[in-house]
C-alpha cells in the first residue's frame, strides 16, 4: 500500500491538484475582504469555503485525478497489478489526504490573515469547524470517483457543485437536514453560527443546537466506509472483465 500511495503522491507533482490546495483557501479570504469588508471575516470565509469554494476544489482533485488515469489507461497497470484493488483503494487515501490537506490549509490561512488584520477570532472552534467539514466531506470522494470513472469528469463536477451548493443551503436549515450533502451547513450552525445563506446565526435560534453533531459525523463517516467499499468491489470487477 506504501507504494501505491507514493507512486499516487508522485503523480500529483505534475497536475493542478496541488496547487488548488493553496489557491482556493486564498481565494476564500479575498472574497471575504474584497466583498465584505472584512466584516464577519470568519463566518464569511467559511460560508464561501464549504457551500462553493471547498466543493470545487474536492470535485476537481477527484476529476483531474480520474481523466489522467483514464487517460493513460491507468499506466497500463490492470495487466500487471497483482492486488489491483489497490489501486482505487490508494486513489481513495490519496484524495482523502488531499481533502484534510486544505481544509488545514484553510485553517491556517484565515487565521493568519484575521490575526494580521486584527480579526477577535476563536481559533479553536476554527479548527474544530475545518475538521468537521473533512469529516462530512470525505463521503463524496469514493462517489465523485465512481462517476468521474463511469460517466466524466465534467458532469461529476457539475453534480458535485449542483448538490452541495442546492440540498446544502436550501436543506440544511429544515427538517431535511440529515441529508447528506446538507450537513455540513447544518453543522456550520452551530459550531461557527453562521446560516448556509451567510448571515450570523442569532442567539436563541434552533439550528444552534449541538446535539445533532455527533449524529451527523456517524452518518457520513459511515457513508464514506459504505461507499469505499462498494467502489472498490466495483473498480476490482471491472478491471477482471
Amino acid at each position: 500500500m506504501v507504494n501505491y500511495l507514493k507512486a499516487e503522491f508522485l503523480k500529483q507533482k505534475h497536475r493542478f491538484s496541488l496547487k488548488l490546495l493553496w489557491l482556493s483557501p486564498l481565494v476564500a479570504v479575498a472574497l471575504v475582504i474584497v466583498l465584505m469588508g472584512g466584516r464577519f471575516f470568519v463566518e464569511g470565509a467559511f460560508n464561501w469555503w464549504y457551500t462553493m469554494i471547498l466543493p470545487g476544489t474536492l470535485s476537481m482533485i477527484i476529476a483531474f485525478t480520474i481523466s489522467a488515469e483514464k487517460k493513460h489507461n491507468h499506466h497500463g497497470l490492470f495487466s500487471v497489478s497483482i492486488n489491483k484493488k489497490m489501486l482505487w483503494i490508494s486513489q481513495l487515501i490519496m484524495n482523502t489526504i488531499l481533502l484534510f490537506s486544505a481544509n488545514l490549509i484553510f485553517f491556517m490561512v484565515i487565521t493568519i490573515v484575521g490575526i494580521a488584520i486584527g480579526i477577535s477570532m476563536q481559533v479553536l472552534n476554527c479548527f474544530i469547524a475545518s475538521f468537521v467539514l473533512f469529516l462530512t466531506f470525505a463521503w463524496q470522494i469514493p462517489l465523485f470517483m465512481f462517476i468521474s470513472e463511469k460517466i466524466g469528469s465534467f458532469f461529476s463536477i457539475m453534480l458535485s457543485l449542483l448538490c452541495n451548493m442546492g440540498f446544502g443551503i436550501f436543506f440544511a436549515p429544515t427538517r431535511l437536514w440529515f441529508v447528506p450533502f446538507a450537513i455540513p451547513g447544518r453543522l456550520m450552525c452551530p459550531i461557527i453560527k453562521v446560516l448556509p445563506n451567510g448571515l450570523p446565526l442569532e442567539a436563541g435560534n434552533h439550528l444552534g443546537d449541538t446535539s445533532v453533531i455527533l449524529m451527523s459525523i456517524i452518518i457520513t463517516v459511515a457513508l464514506y466506509l459504505l461507499f469505499s467499499v462498494i467502489t472498490t468491489v466495483w473498480f476490482q470487477h471491472r478491471e477482471v472483465k
